[in-house]
Order: C-alpha cells, then sequence, then structure tokens
C-alpha cells in the first residue's frame, strides 16, 4: 500500500443506496441519491475544481432518510438527510467554497 498522490480538499459523500420496494425504509436514498449525485458532479466540473473537491457515490452511510438521500461533506464534518436535488446547488457551493479555506 502507498499514499495516493492526489488528495481532494473536500470529499462529498452521496449516498446512492437502493433498498428494495418491500422495505419499511422506503426506497431509502436510491430514489433521490443519483439525481442529487450527478448535479453535484456536474457544478464541480463545471467549476474547475474537481481535482479539489470529489463527488462520490456511496452505498448506505447509515443514516436512512424516507426521502431525499444522506450527503457528508469532509472534512468539514457534516452529515445531510432528506437532500433533493433542489438542494444541490447549496451543498455544492459550500463544498467549493471549503475547497477554497472559506468556511
Amino acid at each position: 500500500m502507498k499514499p495516493a498522490a492526489m488528495r481532494p480538499r473536500v470529499q462529498v459523500l452521496v449516498c446512492t443506496h437502493a433498498r428494495a420496494p418491500t422495505d419499511p425504509l422506503a426506497s431509502g436514498c436510491g430514489a433521490a441519491g443519483p439525481a442529487v449525485f450527478s448535479a453535484m458532479k456536474r457544478a464541480v466540473i463545471a467549476s474547475g475544481r474537481a481535482a479539489r473537491v470529489w463527488v462520490t457515490a456511496t452505498g448506505c452511510m447509515g443514516h436512512c432518510p424516507r426521502a431525499g438521500c444522506s450527503v457528508a461533506l469532509h472534512p468539514m464534518n457534516e452529515h445531510h438527510v432528506e437532500v433533493t436535488e433542489a438542494d444541490a446547488p447549496a451543498l455544492t457551493a459550500r463544498a467549493l467554497a471549503a475547497s477554497e479555506g472559506a468556511t
């Protein structure tokens, strides 16, 4: 094992985990997660800061909202739930600002 040469200043983790239709938690993040992930990824790429802000689709992070999805921002140690595609611009702006050192 060796350390990677590239390291982000901010990592955004977006849960895209889909649950079975019969699950009591409904679809979990699978209904909203992919759209939130795509919106944030596109915005970060368009900003030209994709080397500093990584947007990563994940499996379950342990906080399963009935609506929307879970998004974690690191190193800010923030975890948001019930995130929808409409929330993506604000969270993306937060991640981009943090990548510049302004939190």
